[in-house]
């Protein structure tokens, strides 16, 4: 078995930007749990089967369908997962086979509301992966690829999405 821990972070305001808020982005990100699929190219669909509160933690639970060879399921089905959000600054995803995603808003060391960063940090689960493998070499590059991507196409989407109006 075989895990991979990833993290990427990119500042979300960069010059030449109109900068984006604390609030703005967690809207985003809070909308990027009810809409991933506009946020996360390989989510082709997502219903949300309940909305709770645990111990004072927003929590929803879904089910999220990948593209066609996109996601973890193995027969394309779609994957369970739980998102718990901690405003103004966390957004946790679990899903049932052991992998978690976690999206963090952090302040930049300036100490300025606009100088902020967006990183996600990723546990994937691979049981049937060996190490030292030419598939796990495949896996690493593949996920940390992800990474990159992940945060990058989330900053801007919810830059078109403030745009837009629609934040």
């Amino acid at each position: 078995m075989v895990t991979f821990n990833v993290a990427y972070t990119a500042p979300i305001n960069r010059p030449g930007q109109s900068p984006l808020t604390r609030k703005q982005v967690w809207v985003g990100l809070e909308r990027k749990i009810h809409h991933p699929s506009d946020f996360v190219p390989i989510i082709a669909a997502c219903e949300v089967i309940s909305e709770t509160e645990e111990d004072g933690v927003p929590t929803i639970t879904r089910l999220v369908t990948f593209r066609e060879g996109k996601g973890p399921s193995p027969d394309g089905g779609p994957v369970k997962e739980v998102c718990k959000h901690y405003p103004p600054v966390r957004a946790d995803f679990f899903q049932e086979n052991g992998t978690k995603v976690a999206n963090y808003i952090s302040q930049g060391p300036s100490g300025e509301p606009e100088d902020l960063f967006l990183t996600f940090v990723f546990e994937w689960r691979h049981p049937t992966v060996e190490a030292g493998s030419e598939q796990e070499a495949k896996l690493d590059a593949q996920h940390k690829m992800t990474a990159r991507n992940s945060v990058e196409t989330t900053i801007e989407t919810i830059r078109k999405l403030v745009s837009e109006g629609t934040i």
